[in-house]
């Protein structure tokens, strides 16, 4: 207690401190995030790539190659998850799925729950089969930038914000129709005569 009995020290009581005051920092928790989202086909050629750290090329290649090694050499009856301290650091998980002839690989923190990454992952090829309908790696190959504006749906920045499959659809139409009213307005001739009014 200040001055005149005012809690910060002023005559006035005014309630605003202008003596020291003990500043605390606030306090940060961690938040459980995905490294990166692979789609690579059964000859370890990457499909499709969206890394959410800042990785070198040779560092990509490095978590690409070493992420395909570790599960091609799995057999289909194995658990889907695989600890490797060598991809990320210590503290992190892989977890996968294999389809036909890609696996879908997220490389994510421990504390993420390993069966909502799963879920992830099959929200997202349930989402790439509807908005393909029926869905192959020719297609993601070829639409490289919609396969990859549908994983930003469901993720940016390595942090998981959408996973109902209708809604990520429909937000893909709506912005597929948007990018499409704003080519054909490039495109339509602009009067070059001035209006007047």
């Amino acid at each position: 207690v200040g001055e005149a009995g005012s809690p910060c020290g002023t005559s006035r009581g005014s309630g605003f401190c202008f003596g020291p005051v003990d500043w605390v920092a606030p306090s940060y928790t961690v938040v459980n995030m995905i490294r990166c989202f692979l789609v690579i086909n059964n000859f370890g050629k990457p499909r499709l790539m969206k890394f959410y750290e800042r990785l070198s090329n040779e560092e990509r290649q490095r978590v690409i190659e070493s992420a395909y090694g570790l599960v091609s050499k799995r057999l289909d009856d194995l658990c889907n998850f695989v600890e490797d301290d060598s991809l990320f650091g210590g503290e992190t998980q892989l977890i996968y799925r294999h389809f036909a002839t890609l696996y879908f690989i997220v490389i994510c923190d421990k504390a993420e729950s390993e069966l909502g990454i799963l879920d992830l992952i099959q929200v997202y090829v349930e989402t790439l089969d509807k908005s393909f309908e029926n869905v192959c790696e020719l297609d993601i190959i070829f639409n490289q930038q919609k396969a990859g504006l549908i994983l930003d749906q469901m993720v940016t920045g390595g942090l998981v914000l959408e996973t109902n499959s209708q809604e990520i659809v429909s937000k893909y139409k709506e912005l597929e129709r948007n990018m499409k009213q704003q080519e054909r307005e490039l495109k339509s001739p602009v009067a070059s005569s001035p209006r007047t009014f």
